[in-house]
């Protein structure tokens, strides 16, 4: 037995799509409900650009050496966070009015009978939709 999953845009008559890869279809939902508003990921700032920075500032002596320690571990951990959140999934669509990954869109049907739709909508909630799963 294959899942199809299905796509309806709110003020289509019909399905805008449909796909037997969960993912794909998610894919493109986000992409035609979000429109160029895509979800852009996590940016990573430039370790040795802010690092060099702080250099600077303690050499024109602006900061202290013995405050500079601090900063190079807030600039580490800013840093960390910043890579951490750069490689989680970005929020694609709006799944029950919050940010939603394609895996918990995903979750949303697991155990689901055939015929159970889920109401999701742009990043911005201008675009509403619903994704509906059958089982074939």
């Amino acid at each position: 037995m294959a899942n199809l999953f299905t796509l309806n845009i709110a003020g289509t008559l019909a399905p805008v799509d449909s796909d037997c890869n969960a993912n794909a279809l998610i894919d493109r939902a986000a992409a035609a409900l979000n429109g160029d508003a895509a979800p852009v990921a996590a940016e990573v700032p430039d370790a040795d650009a802010l690092r060099a920075a702080l250099f600077t500032r303690v050499a024109a002596g602006e900061v202290a050496a013995a405050d500079a320690a601090a900063e190079l571990k807030a600039i580490d951990a800013q840093v960390a966070a910043a890579v951490k959140a750069s490689k989680a999934d970005p929020a694609v669509l709006l799944l029950a009015g919050e940010p939603a990954t394609r895996a918990e869109i995903k979750r949303a049907f697991r155990g689901a009978d055939s015929g159970t739709s889920v109401a999701v909508a742009s990043l911005d909630g201008s675009t509403e939709g619903a994704i509906t799963m059958f089982r074939v």
